[in-house]
């Protein structure tokens, strides 16, 4: 959270679909990869928008917050991987 604090390209809707995809990183217990289907995550991020989701995620990773693999068929996950932060250096001096 406090790199997403000190970065201005992030929005509220960044951080909604972040903390979705983190409570799903956690509740599988942290693997490598999370599988998502948007459908399923979009609700828990109050997002309704298929775009918005798309736009979101998309700019999480072009940020490195995360890494998206997208499968573009609607029957498999799409991939994601959190990126871990806590062994970064602060972001206090920024």
């Amino acid at each position: 959270m406090e790199k997403i604090e000190h970065d201005p390209r992030i929005r509220a809707t960044h951080i909604a679909v972040y903390m979705a995809l983190y409570q799903q990183w956690v509740l599988g217990n942290k693997p490598v990869f999370i599988g998502i289907k948007s459908k399923q995550l979009m609700p828990q991020a109050k997002v309704s928008s298929s775009a918005t989701w798309r736009n979101a995620i998309r700019a999480l990773d072009e940020y490195g917050y995360i890494r998206y693999q997208p499968n573009f068929n609607r029957m498999s996950c799409s991939k994601v991987m959190i990126l871990d932060f806590s062994s970064a250096p602060s972001l206090r001096n920024i």
